[in-house]
């Protein structure tokens, strides 16, 4: 017979046995741990929380089921062990993970939006300069007034990136610990 509690974790509430709690908790310490700057240590931390609450859900089968220590390792490889990197062992672990990067989602870059966010995010998405996309709307604009439509519709139809996992799947980044404490 395990002990469980009941924790809230990204604001979602899970019951957890004792061991994946005690497993967690030690795995999120450490990630605490290596983020520099402690003004930015609760927002990412609750980034994190966050994506870690979306994983469990997408694990657990129905609302009675407890979170056990598989479901939270299932977590840790997902998200990536904390470490305090330089930028040169960051790019050695990006190469020698090997070239799988997640599907990228078009989004509207909230962000950096001039207007509805649109040119920004189909920037994103392509990896190009979003002046050049921008120029190409507005050029569209001027020769046919079909290109003001268009960019209406996409700014109805196309989704804003709101989230720290919205954002780094627009980008085509992995959404890992460390991608999301550097994406702030």
């Amino acid at each position: 017979m395990k002990k469980v509690l009941t924790v809230n974790i990204g604001r979602k509430s899970f019951v957890i046995d004792e061991d994946a709690f005690t497993r967690l908790k030690n795995y999120l310490d450490n990630f605490r741990a290596t983020i520099a700057d402690p003004q930015d240590a609760d927002e990412v931390m609750e980034d994190v929380e966050i994506r870690v609450a979306e994983i469990l859900q997408e694990q657990l089968k129905n609302e009675m089921q407890s979170v056990n220590t598989s479901m939270v390792n299932v977590v840790i490889k997902q998200l990536g062990e904390p470490e305090a990197t330089t930028n040169s062992d960051s790019e050695e672990k990006k190469s020698s993970s090997g070239n799988k990067r997640p599907r990228k989602r078009l989004y509207r870059d909230v962000d950096s939006k001039m207007i509805g966010g649109v040119c920004s995010g189909i920037a994103a998405y392509f990896d190009i300069d979003v002046v050049i996309v921008r120029f190409v709307f507005l050029a569209c604009l001027i020769m046919v007034l079909t290109s003001f439509w268009a960019y209406v519709i996409l700014w109805i139809v196309v989704p804003a990136a709101r989230t720290i996992t919205e954002k780094l799947e627009m980008r085509g980044e992995p959404t890992t610990a460390e991608n999301i404490k550097n994406s702030r």
